[in-house]
């Protein structure tokens, strides 16, 4: 199971990796943000590094607004951290509000 969800987050950060180089939208970092944080959170270490090394390379891109740059800052925050459970609870409301706002309600983030 742990394998096939770090496939699943290996081809999502493929996506984020080259939405870092095309033209970004801003829904492009839901839809491709969202499932891929269920899935590392879902997974493990492992996972967790994969989509936050894709979620930086979004986030250095400059082609995000405000509302979506903040949402994968707080997503980055709360997978690098080394007790996510200690992420403040606005950052936590931010992500899960984001997701669910863009139709990618999150099963594993609460």
């Amino acid at each position: 199971m742990h394998r096939l969800a770090a496939a699943v987050v290996a081809a999502l950060l493929l996506a984020v990796a080259a939405c870092a180089q095309a033209d970004v939208q801003p829904e492009d970092a839901y839809r491709i943000g969202c499932p891929a944080v269920d899935a590392a959170v879902a997974s493990g270490s492992v996972a967790k590094k994969a989509t936050v090394a894709g979620l930086k390379k979004l986030s250095a891109s400059g082609q995000l607004d405000p509302e979506p740059q903040q949402w994968v800052d707080a997503t980055i925050s709360l997978l690098s951290a080394a007790k996510p459970e200690d992420t403040p609870a606005d950052a936590r409301a931010l992500i899960v509000d984001g997701c669910a706002e863009n139709g990618y309600p999150l099963q594993n983030v609460k």
